[in-house]
């Protein structure tokens, strides 16, 4: 799964998310990607992951992504974090 490939499957969580996925050793297995969306408000960080993880199980398990580190947001915590910095 490309890097490409992986932000446009996390882009389908809901309208108005956004996604940034970084290939952290240019093997296109291991990412970190940042996400951003609406869908997340009310979740807990613990239920978050596990929506996005849902996504991508199946490549996951069959080993073609290897580590995906996660940070989520809603959009307003998304903003007032970049307010702070």
């Amino acid at each position: 799964m490309t890097p490409i490939e992986l932000k446009k499957r996390l882009e389908t969580l809901a309208p108005q998310t956004q996604v940034e996925v970084s290939d952290l050793t240019g093997t296109e297995n291991h990412y970190q990607a940042v996400i951003i969306s609406p869908l997340f408000a009310g979740k807990m960080i613990l239920e978050q992951h596990r929506i996005v993880l849902g996504l991508v199980q199946s490549e996951v398990d069959s080993g073609e992504v290897h580590a995906l580190t996660l940070k989520t947001y809603t959009p307003e915590q998304f903003n007032s974090l970049n307010k702070n910095n």
